[in-house]
């Protein structure tokens, strides 16, 4: 599935455009929907509208032929078909890779040694992944698509913070330090994803409904403490 849930894209954008990576690897472009919103967000939105302006590298990985569409030619330089684990080792280093619906595809083992490498490629790594068990079999066609693991904040090295986001947790690693600072000063600042069950309610509730937001915000996001 593409994408399984919608409430982690302004998440994962916050942090994104905050970072302003310069050469991104997405792992597994599916429809392409991250790819338009990178270029968006990091070339477009600086009027840099024609893609001979371009200044950012967005890649992308994919092992499903059957997602190919119009807009990987527009929003991407470059999209390799295969299998991760198998393309990884071939690709330059990058400033981002972005890996949103894919870890909970593989074993558990597989997925903690794709978070350890794509560590060794990339000083940050952005990734989603469901918040609980969630089985799914083959999705519209693709076997790649059947959830094999659930995983956890345990499971990532370097991570500097993650957030619940609906059905799914958003997380954020770094092994380098100004990454670092810009990942810890913009988390006080992330979007509020309004959890299901508050409902929208108007008037004199309106105010109890966003401090409620609040409190859910800081109990839902964990930013890891800096140490010395």
């Amino acid at each position: 599935m593409p994408i399984s849930n919608h409430w982690h894209i302004p998440t994962v954008l916050h942090y994104i455009t905050a970072l302003k990576p310069l050469r991104v690897l997405d792992v597994g472009v599916g429809m392409g929907n991250y790819g338009f919103l990178l270029r968006q967000n990091l070339d477009i939105n600086y009027e840099r509208i024609r893609k001979e302006s371009w200044l950012v590298t967005i890649d992308g990985i994919e092992v499903f032929e059957g997602y190919r569409n119009p807009v990987w030619d527009y929003a991407y330089n470059k999209v390799l078909m295969g299998d991760v684990r198998t393309k990884l080792d071939c690709l330059e280093c990058y400033d981002l890779i972005m890996c949103n619906d894919v870890l909970e595809h593989f074993e558990e083992q597989e997925a903690k040694q794709l978070i350890r490498k794509f560590s060794e490629k990339s000083s940050v790594l952005i990734a989603t992944a469901p918040s609980y068990n969630q089985p799914q079999g083959a999705w519209g066609g693709n076997e790649a698509e059947t959830h094999r693991c659930a995983l956890s904040a345990n499971n990532f090295i370097n991570l500097i913070a993650w957030k619940h986001t609906g059905a799914t947790n958003f997380f954020i690693c770094s092994n380098d330090q100004k990454q670092i600072a810009i990942i810890r000063k913009v988390s006080a600042r992330c979007p509020v994803a309004r959890p299901e069950m508050l409902p929208v309610v108007e008037g004199k509730f309106s105010g109890v409904c966003r401090r409620l937001s609040r409190v859910w915000l800081r109990l839902t996001t964990s930013v890891k403490p800096h140490q010395r």
